[in-house]
């Protein structure tokens, strides 16, 4: 189990929508939302029934952040993914979830742990809190995440769903 995960608003909007947020609850002690993610998802829809589902087995914390690491902002990335990464940064018991390419590049860069949406139901299944990866997966898909479908069949090939 993590300890603390940061959430972007992409994956708490995937997962949300496709009612996976429940399920990956128990991969975190902490789910952080910083603010900047709070406003982003409130933009297009309530954040409340997101954060219950995802705090049935974990805590949920929404973070403030007053300053973002001048090597963050010079990606010139989004609030949310600036925050989120902010938020990490140095922490050792911190990952962060983020979908878009360009915060993950900036993650790998500065050495801040990261995973995705479908990353987190792969976790899942690798803790046993899922049996199967793959209905998640095109669940997840199917209502917007983008991939590479020559990179989802690999996936799929490596799990061996």
């Amino acid at each position: 189990m993590n300890e603390r995960l940061v959430l972007d608003a992409s994956p708490v909007i995937l997962l949300g929508k496709a009612g996976l947020l429940e399920t990956v609850s128990p991969l975190a002690k902490i789910w952080a939302i910083p603010g900047a993610v709070v406003e982003e998802v409130e933009a297009k829809r309530s954040i409340h029934p997101y954060l219950s589902s995802l705090g049935s087995h974990a805590r949920v914390e929404r973070i403030a952040l007053s300053e973002i690491h001048p090597w963050i902002a010079a990606w010139d990335l989004g609030r949310g993914e600036s925050e989120v990464l902010a938020s990490a940064i140095g922490k050792t018991d911190t990952r962060v979830v983020l979908d878009d390419l360009r915060a993950r590049e900036c993650a790998e860069l500065l050495g801040i742990p990261f995973t995705g949406s479908l990353g987190l139901v792969l976790l899942a299944k690798r803790k046993g809190v899922i049996d199967a990866a793959r209905p998640s997966m095109e669940k997840l898909v199917e209502i917007g995440l983008h991939i590479d479908p020559a990179v989802l069949r690999e996936i799929y090939e490596r799990i061996g769903e």
